[in-house]
């Protein structure tokens, strides 16, 4: 699950890489969201629910977002909290168990065979095989629903406001239950804790002998997922 947390960050930062793009059509906002999500993975039933929140501001181009889950993995009970930073199309996921932040470059994409990762949201989508079908209403606000073979996403001005996922055996579910656009979001809003900072190299290297096994199917269906990011 870390590692699909990471691929799904660096999705969600590749539009950041350009500085003349804004990921939202609104300046600030404060997003409160429930979790909920479970399945069974390489054999291992998992039940998991929690709350998110995210601050974001200068359209985008900053975002914090704070996770508190519980999952419940073989009748045993797991909280976990993560913080995850997007800053000017850099990423920082706070690691509170080893106390560090680990960062992450999308610009190093640029130099791989995934560059065009780099799209704005709407075009992953459609590159992912996805397309847009219909429009409802979350909390009072009008949304695009756009849908691929993995995910749901209903966006309003390019916000999440639920999102619907089933991956590698897990459905996870988010959705905003309170939402405030052009709210005040300030500088100490969005800082993060005075950890030392890891590359993502060292911490991959750091943490590689805790990494579980995939099964074949489970690494298939990852790889067809990361080739259909870079189609154009």
């Amino acid at each position: 699950m870390k590692l699909w947390n990471v691929v799904f960050t660096l999705i969600l930062a590749a539009s950041t890489l350009h500085a003349e793009t804004k990921r939202y059509e609104v300046k600030s906002g404060i997003i409160e969201y429930t979790v909920l999500g479970g399945g069974n993975m390489m054999g291992i039933q998992t039940k998991i629910e929690g709350t998110s929140k995210a601050l974001f501001n200068e359209w985008g181009k900053v975002e914090l977002h704070e996770d508190t889950t519980k999952s419940v993995i073989m009748g045993r009970e797991e909280h976990t909290r993560q913080t995850t930073k997007i800053d000017n199309g850099k990423v920082y996921v706070v690691d509170y168990e080893q106390k560090v932040i680990v960062q992450y470059d999308p610009a190093t994409l640029m130099q791989s065979e995934h560059k065009d990762i780099a799209k704005s949201s709407k075009e992953m989508i459609l590159a992912m095989g996805g397309k847009k079908i219909g429009e409802e209403s979350i909390q009072g606000y009008a949304c695009e629903v756009w849908e691929t073979p993995q995910i749901k996403l209903w966006l309003h001005k390019g916000i999440l406001l639920r999102s619907e996922a089933n991956i590698m055996g897990i459905t996870h579910t988010t959705e905003a239950t309170n939402i405030k656009l052009d709210a005040s979001v300030s500088d100490e809003d969005l800082k993060l804790p005075d950890f030392p900072i890891q590359t993502m190299e060292e911490s991959m290297k750091n943490n590689n002998s805790n990494m579980p096994q995939m099964t074949p199917e489970q690494m298939q269906q990852m790889q067809e997922m990361m080739k259909s990011f870079t189609q154009k």
